[in-house]
């Protein structure tokens, strides 16, 4: 970790009487807003980012972007103060030429996406088998879990329901 990143993150902290630490905003102007980020990898990629919302990280006034991970992935670089992330822009199918149902591709990175009433929760897999508007075996990124999606007319997988995701072993 360089100094001036190191000197950063401590003063960031602060320790308090009781002995606590507490994490300090040093105004909005010293963080990079995700916001920011977000829409700066989405206009390199073409295509929605997914950046983690917990990242905490030094205002950078020029960072640098650079396809990684065979394009699923953006590395987003900053010189000075010196840091780096990978933000995920994962890859939707898109519609054939005729007009069809997107076709899914066995060993494709899909996004799997299971929907409830006010909310939606997606995770990144891989199709086991190719398919068009039917039913695909899929194994997530994070984990290997299986489970069973539906290729949708946009070339999103869907499943039904978090119990496809959670009892799918």
């Amino acid at each position: 970790m360089s100094g001036e990143l190191a000197r950063f993150l401590l003063g960031a902290l602060r320790k308090q009487e009781d002995g606590a630490v507490e994490f300090l905003l040093m105004g909005a102007a010293a963080l990079m807003s995700l916001g920011e980020l977000e829409a700066k990898v989405e206009e390199f990629a073409g295509r929605p980012a997914m950046v983690d919302p917990r990242l905490v990280l030094p205002g950078c006034a020029g960072p640098e972007l650079a396809w990684s991970g065979g394009g699923t992935s953006v590395r987003v670089r900053c010189p000075s103060p010196p840091w780096a992330v990978y933000v995920a822009v994962p890859v939707v199918a898109e519609a054939a030429v005729d007009g069809s149902l997107p076709a899914i591709r066995r060993g494709e990175r899909v996004v799997v996406e299971a929907e409830g009433e006010g909310f939606v929760v997606a995770i990144e897999a891989v199709a086991e088998a190719d398919s068009r508007g039917a039913r695909v075996p899929l194994k997530a990124v994070p984990g290997g879990r299986r489970m069973l999606g539906v290729v949708g007319a946009d070339g999103r997988v869907r499943i039904h329901g978090l119990n496809a995701m959670v009892n799918s072993r």
